[in-house]
């Protein structure tokens, strides 16, 4: 971005003032706020509260305007300031009834989460009481930002997660077996694939039954047929010290998420009498709730990819929709009525009405049809929050175990270790104990069978503590094995990247911080190899196809940015994919390879893989009538092939993965006012790998453009804290007018880092820039 534009929009003119000292109220002493080379700030405080304080204060001059969103978010209220355009989404968020869940969690936790709240507030509140400049956004939506409550913490958190379970893929199961029928919707439907990584114990592999897809769609196809026009995965792992260089642990990972301008984590460090830690947060939240570390402890986490939220066809009286049954009773449903307001038009009104199974997200009570949704973070009040502060303070991996039984959302896997050479593993959260007819699809709320009967104890979740192997890996894929006792999923993600990570683990012994980023940059693709295997009897009808199998023939499977294989292999697996999968999902086709959310594409990337292990076993059932995988790969092999001629001419050297594999960083308001996106938005970059590899960056189905990827990247060296390295996709700051806007976009999409830093005379010594506030 050009000084013309910045001076144009007003970009420079929006940014805080990270220099001045400033007199305030409410301190209890002398707040100092260090902001590195990076812009990343470094909280200096005596108390609990000045250090919450001041995290609230930098996070406000930083990402006010991504906070404000995410509560709105939260609220329902986003079309307030987006129009038109965040109805439907304000629309769903009502019915969520978040703001209801978040003042029930207020009051129920402990006051000492509740006066982490009130200082964070506080700071925020501060900086919007003596800033003279507020983020551009506020200037292009003509708005201003509403004081900093308490309880938006909370509600920010819940706008993250809400939509994390899964309600998506259990309302996307119910349209397969409504349109296609029970025994397709189960054919089309395939589990964990045998001689999957389990993540306990580690090493060991899924030979087991799957859940039965049949007996499952078949006993709830007879409810769900009115459901036929219903409308991220992580990588972490530690190294035991008996493996690495030092002989301490190194714990390492990444988030996968969709990109955001600016990126959903804000890299961040806060220090008082009673902590001292650095991490990742999300703006409006004080913490370190997924990574971080202290003085003792470091912890991590990946989606344990858990079942924590069922939906429950509510029988509603016809001429009475405010009445529903259950066990042969009718009651009452509570109705809250909402007005959504609007910019630029008219209020929206919607009436949620509200069983003891939760709100109905879903039809009409009207007409006596209506889906209710239950969820362990809305379901009564929850103290899930409370580990926050116990998380700061914990001194050993036992102790942060220990500390985390309140946990309730997301479900975690939770990987931490401490400077004592202990590494651990938890499935960290509250999950359900309920019938497994609850899995696959909506179930019937008025006949009492499919109530929850509390949760999984605590002292009965998936854990291990210092393996023999030495490390631990999880990359969503599948827990436990069949002769676990409780029911956690039946969806996971293929174990690809846990294979890869593993292998690379397993042959290190003095493993480093270098070692881990090497992990952190692994691009082999085993469905890539898969198919490589097969090529000896393609059959290639052109030069260039010729050329084109055998560049793919002398390939590695390293979905590298700079190599041409990628991109034909990636190509000719959409047209193959394509083909194949329109065949057997016939009228849902267009909407299961063109929808976002964690529905379909989950189910569809699923099938992916079960499609390329079928190609490697020779399994020919999803096959059309009289051909063979050489004959279908053939084909889909000349289809890349002119479709990659037209799009990036004849010349085969220009294929490369990068040209056409790039992220598209997303602002909120891309939607509202798409024309002040050049503005707005962070820059485009190529990168390697795909979903299927540790180098996260997938794409969907018919579009290479990177729509997941890694949202940060951490290593922990617990030897030497001041070793331990970081990198997010864009910046630490989320004003375009900042030169840490995308300061470390280049660093991260070429797999380097910067130093997380933790000594504070260093920190003192490099700083950019200080601010001192003082207490009135």
């Amino acid at each position: 971005m050009n000084q013309k534009s910045i001076s144009e929009d007003g970009l420079g003119s929006a940014l805080p003032d990270v220099d001045s000292r400033l007199t305030l109220a409410g301190l209890d002493n002398q707040i100092t706020i260090y902001r590195d080379s990076y812009g990343i700030p470094h909280v200096k405080a005596s108390t609990a509260h000045d250090a919450f304080f001041g995290q609230g204060f930098a996070t406000a001059q930083d990402r006010l305007f991504v906070m404000d969103h995410d509560r709105r978010w939260a609220y329902g209220r986003w079309a307030e300031v987006a129009g038109p355009s965040a109805i439907d989404q304000d629309i769903l968020m009502r019915k969520f009834q978040l703001r209801a869940s978040v003042d029930r969690d207020y009051d129920a936790i402990r006051t000492e989460t509740r006066n982490m709240f009130c200082a964070y507030a506080e700071g925020v509140n501060a900086f919007l009481d003596t800033t003279n400049a507020l983020p551009i956004e506020y200037q292009l939506t003509g708005t201003t930002p509403e004081p900093w409550q308490p309880q938006d913490c909370i509600a920010v958190f819940k706008a993250r997660h809400v939509l994390m379970g899964h309600i998506e893929a259990k309302l996307w199961r119910a349209k397969m077996v409504a349109v296609l029928g029970a025994e397709q919707a189960a054919k089309l439907w395939p589990g964990t694939e045998a001689d999957s990584l389990l993540v306990v114990p580690v090493s060991e592999k899924f030979y087991g039954t799957n859940y039965d897809a049949l007996e499952g769609f078949s006993s709830g196809a007879e409810n769900v047929d009115w459901l036929a026009d219903a409308s991220a995965g992580s990588n972490n792992w530690a190294v035991h010290g008996s493996r690495t260089a030092s002989g301490k642990p190194l714990i390492a990972g990444d988030p996968h998420r969709p990109l955001e301008t600016p990126s959903v984590y804000y890299q961040n460090h806060l220090a008082c009498d009673a902590f001292d830690a650095v991490g990742l947060s999300f703006a409006g939240l004080p913490g370190f709730p997924h990574f971080g570390h202290n003085d003792k402890v470091a912890w991590c986490v990946t989606h344990a990819s858990a079942d924590y939220q069922d939906l429950y066809i509510e029988h509603l009286r016809d001429d009475s929709p405010s009445t529903y049954e259950f066990k042969g009773e009718w009651h009452e449903t509570v109705v809250n009525h909402e007005v959504i307001g609007v910019k630029g038009a008219e209020s929206v009104e919607l009436d949620v009405h509200v069983t003891h199974h939760g709100p109905i997200i879903l039809g009409d009570p009207t007409l006596g049809l209506g889906v209710a949704f239950k969820y362990t973070a809305t379901d009564g009040a929850s103290t899930g929050l409370d580990p926050l502060i116990d998380q700061l303070k914990s001194s050993s991996a036992e102790e942060m175990e220990d500390a985390m039984q309140q946990w309730v959302d997301p479900c975690n896997n939770y990987v931490f270790g401490d400077i004592n050479g202990d590494i651990r593993y938890l499935t960290r959260g509250k999950v359900p104990v309920r019938s497994i007819e609850n899995a696959w699809l909506p179930v019937p709320g008025w006949d009492g069978n499919h109530e929850w009967d509390g949760m999984i104890p605590f002292d009965e979740l998936p854990r291990m503590q210092n393996p023999e192997s030495g490390f631990i890996v999880t990359a969503n894929n599948r827990i436990v094995g069949e002769d676990y006792p409780y029911y956690i999923s039946i969806q996971y993600s293929n174990a690809y990247r846990a294979d890869r990570i593993h292998d690379r683990l397993t042959a290190m012994t003095d493993a480093t911080v270098e070692d881990m980023a090497s992990v952190h940059a692994e691009r082999i693709s085993i469905p890539a190899l898969r198919y490589i295997s097969l090529l000896d009897s393609v059959q290639t009808e052109t030069p260039l196809a010729n050329q084109a199998k055998e560049i793919l023939r002398g390939w590695n499977g390293s979905m590298d940015v700079d190599e041409v294989a990628p991109t034909i292999f990636s190509v000719l697996r959409y047209f193959l994919d394509d083909r194949l999968l329109r065949l057997q999902l016939g009228d849902l086709a267009d909407e299961a390879l063109g929808v976002g959310g964690r529905g379909a594409p989950h189910m569809v990337a699923l099938l992916k893989a079960q499609i390329s292990l079928m190609a490697a076993d020779d399994n020919l059932s999803l096959l059309p009538t009289g051909e063979s995988w050489p004959t279908v790969i053939g084909r889909a092999l000349h289809q890349a092939i002119e479709y990659l001629q037209k799009s990036l001419g004849d010349d085969i050297k220009l294929w490369t993965w990068g040209t056409i594999h790039q992220t598209k960083p997303k602002h909120w308001l891309a939607d509202a006012i798409p024309e002040k996106m050049e503005v707005l938005q962070a820059t485009s970059r190529p990168l390697g790998g795909d979903g299927d590899t540790p180098l996260a960056s997938s794409y969907q189905h018919g579009n290479f453009d990177i729509s997941g990827t890694s949202v940060a990247r951490y290593i922990y060296d617990l030897n030497d804290w001041d070793k331990s390295l970081w990198i997010v996709p864009l910046g630490a700051s989320g004003h375009p007018g900042s030169p840490h806007f995308e300061d470390q976009a280049e660093l991260w999409s070429k797999m380097d880092y910067i130093p997380m830093l933790y000594n504070w005379e260093k920190i003192k010594v490099q700083a950019e820039t200080s601010q001192i506030l003082s207490s009135k």
